[in-house]
């Protein structure tokens, strides 16, 4: 019982923080901590074994079981160690991932508002609307040009038109004609000249076949006559 009639508060400790880096943190300086006191146990277990060692080597049996003794505290003083440590790790890796996990969550969430704001003004009647209206407006220019590049009225008649090709083919063959190389002509080769021989004796006269033939007519008609 307290003689001032109030009861002394206990201590407390210091708040656990509830910031997942800084708890990450302190579980990895606790977990170093526990690292180096295993090292330290290490050290003391190889000092044990020398000692009991030396003593057997001289008949103190009782002072090396008291090494090999200590021995086996500090041993099992490391197994407890494995296991703290085992859980601290355990620890670290699960509040790791709750906080890979928080972070994707934040993410996702921002990602949906930032979609929610961005679409705000965006109506779908209001898109179909706005299609339907670009969709129309694109047929109209395709009206307007295909009304622009068609055609005018034909400024001449197809026969005009026959006769003024027929021009230009007969002129198109004319020059052709006119600028068609001359056609190569090969010189004939030197003959000797040769002339028939005049006769040295004057021709005879012809039969007078004709008249012996009209003598013999008549002959035969004045026969006839008798």
């Amino acid at each position: 019982m307290n003689l001032f009639g109030r009861r002394r508060s206990k201590p407390r400790g210091a708040p656990a923080s509830k910031d997942p880096a800084q708890t990450i943190v302190s579980l990895r300086g606790t977990l170093d901590t526990l690292e180096k006191r295993q090292a330290h146990l290490d050290k003391q277990i190889a000092k044990q074994v020398a000692e009991a060692k030396a003593k057997m080597a001289k008949k103190d049996k009782r002072g090396a079981l008291f090494c090999l003794k200590k021995k086996k505290m500090y041993e099992a003083e490391i197994e407890k160690l494995n296991g703290a440590r085992l859980t601290l790790e355990s620890q670290i890796i699960a509040l790791e991932g709750t906080v890979t996990n928080a972070d994707t969550v934040a993410a996702m969430k921002s990602g949906a508002t930032a979609m929610k704001h961005a679409r705000a003004d965006v109506d779908a009647d209001a898109v179909g609307d706005l299609m339907d209206d670009i969709q129309e407006e694109m047929a109209t220019a395709d009206e307007i040009s295909a009304a622009i590049s068609a055609p005018g009225g034909d400024l001449l008649g197809d026969d005009e038109l026959l006769d003024e090709l027929n021009e230009l083919e007969e002129h198109e063959l004319e020059s052709q004609l006119l600028d068609a190389p001359p056609i190569p002509v090969a010189p004939l080769p030197d003959a000797p000249l040769s002339m028939p021989a005049v006769p040295t004796q004057p021709p005879a006269a012809p039969a007078k076949q004709e008249d012996a033939d009209l003598a013999a007519l008549r002959e035969l008609e004045a026969a006839m006559a008798m």
